[in-house]
């Protein structure tokens, strides 16, 4: 297990090799609040901008794997490189965070900010990244963005992540899955049994990769959710929508 490197490490000091999520894999994912680091999972996905180094530290003294999450396809004004996005390449809002705007991914100084976020990653005490947002072409985005811009750009940061030592999972749109279950590490995907589009993620365990599935709900949804994302081999937590630290598991994997 790589131990989180100081501020400014190299790259290649990051340790090239984390634990490989797989199927059977526990996790918790939270980005909000303050980090609860006692769930005996073996992976936590936190927020690359929130992540310090004692959390970092001391997750990873327990055996944790650590996948940052990073919005690859939208800007959110709370970051710390949000000013750096041109004007240009800055579109319209998402339809449930309006607060953050879709990216036009052609656009080079956007993958420039993108390649800067993953190299900090590398050296944050990230293992891995959840490349998240990769879905601009199917929404009101403000561009005029096609299937092959987002394959294109989502192939881009898997090279990116690889090079810099970490795992990638991708977060894209339905459409999207099949041409990435053999180029990305893991699939993450939010609400898909309760929209019923779970199906559509099953090219990742053709290729023996997970698929981590968010619902939203309470503990009392467990014994229905879990009998299902066990049905499709998927890996589930239910979550609260401010996805705070409340985690509901499944039985059988905790």
């Amino acid at each position: 297990m790589a131990q989180a490197p100081d501020a400014g490490t190299a790259d290649s000091d990051a340790n090239a090799a984390p634990s490989r999520p797989g199927p059977d894999t526990t996790w918790q994912i939270q980005l909000s609040g303050t980090i609860d680091p006692s769930f005996d999972v073996n992976m936590y996905e936190l927020d690359l901008f929130s992540l310090d180094s004692a959390t970092a530290k001391l997750l990873h003294d327990r055996g944790r794997i650590i996948t940052c999450y990073v919005s690859v396809g939208s800007a959110e004004p709370y970051r710390a490189d949000y000013a750096s996005f041109p004007v240009s390449a800055v579109g319209n809002a998402l339809f449930d965070y309006p607060e953050e705007h879709w990216l036009d991914e052609r656009n080079a100084t956007v993958r420039s900010l993108m390649a800067a976020r993953l190299q900090l990653a590398s050296v944050s005490g990230c293992d891995a990244v959840e490349l998240s947002n990769l879905q601009a072409h199917v929404q009101d985005s403000g561009f005029p963005l096609t299937p092959s811009d987002e394959l294109d750009y989502a192939r881009w940061l898997l090279e990116q992540s690889h090079a810099h030592g970490l795992l990638a999972g991708v977060s894209p749109s339905d459409d999207l899955v099949a041409s990435l279950a053999a180029d990305a590490d893991w699939g993450f995907t939010e609400g898909c049994l309760a929209d019923a589009g779970c199906q559509a993620w099953q090219p990742f365990t053709a290729a023996q990769q997970p698929v981590f599935l968010v619902e939203y709900g309470s503990a009392s949804d467990a014994p229905s959710l879990c009998a299902q994302a066990v049905q499709l081999g998927y890996s589930l937590v239910i979550k609260h929508r401010e996805l705070d630290a409340f985690r509901a598991g499944c039985p059988a994997t905790n």
